[in-house]
C-alpha cells in the first residue's frame, strides 16, 4: 500500500470584529455600540468594549486593524 505525504499549510490567521450599535431615547447623543473582537480566532480571547460615538467606535476599529497588521 502507498502512502501519499501530505503536508500542511500554515494555519492562516483570522480576526474578527463584530459591531452591535442601537439608539437609546434617553441619552444625549443616543448612539450606543457593544464591540467584540479577536485579533485571532484561533485564540479564542475575545475583547468587548463599549463606546457612545462614532469617534470612539473608530478608535477601535483602528486599534485592532492596526495590532492585526503588526503582529
Amino acid at each position: 500500500m502507498a502512502y501519499a505525504k501530505v503536508m500542511k499549510q500554515p494555519m492562516e490567521r483570522i480576526a474578527v470584529l463584530v459591531i452591535r450599535v442601537w439608539l437609546e431615547k434617553n441619552s444625549a447623543s443616543g448612539l450606543r455600540a457593544r464591540i467584540t473582537r479577536t485579533a485571532d480566532v484561533a485564540t479564542h480571547d475575545e475583547i468587548v468594549t463599549a463606546a457612545a460615538t462614532v469617534d470612539e467606535i473608530l478608535a477601535v476599529v483602528r486599534t485592532w486593524l492596526d495590532t492585526f497588521e503588526t503582529t
